[in-house]
């Protein structure tokens, strides 16, 4: 299997999730959200963060998320305002909104199928499965950050990168 192939199976069971968070928000009768900004306020989690900070975190496209913080900001999800020590800088919370929503679908995922009376052997395969795609996301980074930044602007010290990347590996 190569690295694309399976990019392109994530990929897919990326927006399989979103197409089974969509219909978890149908039933719970929610439908000023929509899943990926659903995956936003997980991203921001309970605490204050910067939107830069935000945009790291997710890998989210700047367009994008800012579209979305908009969206999320006039539908009430999330609370916007300025950093205390540098106005420019926008600082973005759940509201009690967002609290709120984020919790109920804790609540079910806990209780879904994955959650409930699974064997010891699934159990395990699926944390395996979510150890390898950490250690991938892990790889691919490293990649970048060491691989491709370094690489484009010194080749001669290539070798120095490849075997820092392969340690890490």
């Amino acid at each position: 299997m190569s690295q694309l192939e399976l990019a392109r199976m994530i990929e897919r069971a990326s927006r399989r999730f979103l197409d089974y968070l969509r219909l978890e928000l149908g039933r719970l009768g929610v439908d000023d959200i929509s899943p990926s900004q659903v995956m936003v306020l997980f991203t921001i989690g309970s605490g204050e963060v910067a939107v830069r900070d935000l945009l790291d975190r997710g890998h989210y496209v700047g367009s994008n998320a800012s579209y979305n913080l908009k969206q999320l900001v006039e539908s009430g999800y999330l609370d916007r305002g300025a950093s205390p020590r540098d106005r420019r800088l926008a600082r973005i919370s759940l509201s009690p909104k967002g609290q709120l929503l984020v919790e109920r679908l804790r609540m079910l995922d806990e209780n879904s199928q994955f959650g409930q009376g699974l064997d010891t052997d699934l159990v395990a395969d699926l944390q395996t499965t979510h150890d390898t795609l950490r250690r991938l996301e892990q790889s691919w980074g490293d990649a970048l950050r060491y691989g491709g930044i370094l690489l484009a602007s010194c080749t001669s010290y290539s070798f120095i990168v490849q075997d820092l990347v392969n340690s890490l590996t």
